[in-house]
């Protein structure tokens, strides 16, 4: 298959995915989703690849997250694929390696700590944006994030929205590992060199093992879906998408009240 927003290798037991959109810093759109998914299915497929990484074209971003400002009537915004690609690397029998180069925000963060690995240059940023920018990220990947760096560290992360460095993500637990920017591939290198030296059923019944730990967590309904699966046709979600593309200040008048739900389920069950 010809891709356009993705580029696919194999070579040497070894998979590789780049999210091929520098121009907008590899933000993905639904057609990035439908391409990627295709790969990680060949990938998953594939008895002769040990391992997948995952990284961006240039050397300014792994992925910025959800393309805002990209065409959303457009085909190519909505994509045809029901598939997630965090599941996909949950699912993936061999290790997948996030190669973090630049930024990671939003839900290119959400790819790089759902894989087994992330290997980042010093020159990497990390961070969530969904509260601000009016994207209703609730449900499996925001909880998991705790389970990566713990209950304050995540709550940090994804309620305050900030930037962390490379530095700072190695110290919390969002990164493996973290180079120069000239020695991320040797280093990414490293890392398939050991995985492809250790048993690869193992390795896959390892994952599986891990992967249990939090697979309660995916029947767990999404706050979103459950009290405001509207949301992103709001008039908040778009003033808050619109303010991030003019860079300008958000207008508070347009957020919507507090849903107090959580105390409004627990006496509807009582």
């Amino acid at each position: 298959m010809q891709f356009t927003d993705i580029l696919y290798s194999k070579s040497d037991g070894i998979a590789r995915i780049i999210i091929n959109r520098p121009e907008v810093y590899n933000a993905i759109r639904g057609k990035t989703t439908d391409e990627m998914i295709i790969a990680m299915e060949d990938t998953h497929n594939d008895d002769s690849i040990r391992v997948l990484i995952i990284e961006g074209a240039g050397p300014n971003a792994f992925c910025s997250g959800r393309d805002q400002g990209e065409d959303r009537t457009s085909p190519e915004y909505a994509g045809e694929s029901e598939g997630n690609i965090d599941d996909m690397v949950r699912n993936m029998p061999k290790p997948v390696i996030a190669k973090v180069d630049g930024y990671a925000i939003g839900s290119g963060n959400i790819l790089a700590y759902t894989c087994d690995f992330t290997v980042a240059s010093t020159r990497s940023t990390f961070g969530q944006t969904g509260p601000r920018v009016g994207s209703p990220a609730t449900g499996f990947g925001v909880a998991y994030l705790a389970h990566v760096v713990g209950q304050k560290r995540a709550r940090e992360i994804w309620m305050l929205t900030q930037q962390y460095s490379a530095q700072q993500a190695y110290d919390m637990g969002l990164a493996n590992s973290i180079v120069h920017h000239d020695q991320l591939e040797a280093e990414v290198q490293r890392y398939c060199a050991l995985i492809k030296n250790n048993s690869p059923v193992i390795l896959e019944l390892q994952k599986m093992t891990f992967n249990e730990v939090t697979d309660y967590m995916e029947d767990i309904p999404n706050p979103a879906a459950t009290f405001m699966p509207e949301y992103s046709s709001s008039e908040e979600s778009e003033e808050r998408r619109l303010a991030f593309i003019e860079r300008r200040r958000i207008d508070p008048s347009k957020n919507m009240p507090f849903l107090h739900a959580r105390r409004a389920h627990k006496m509807a069950v009582q």
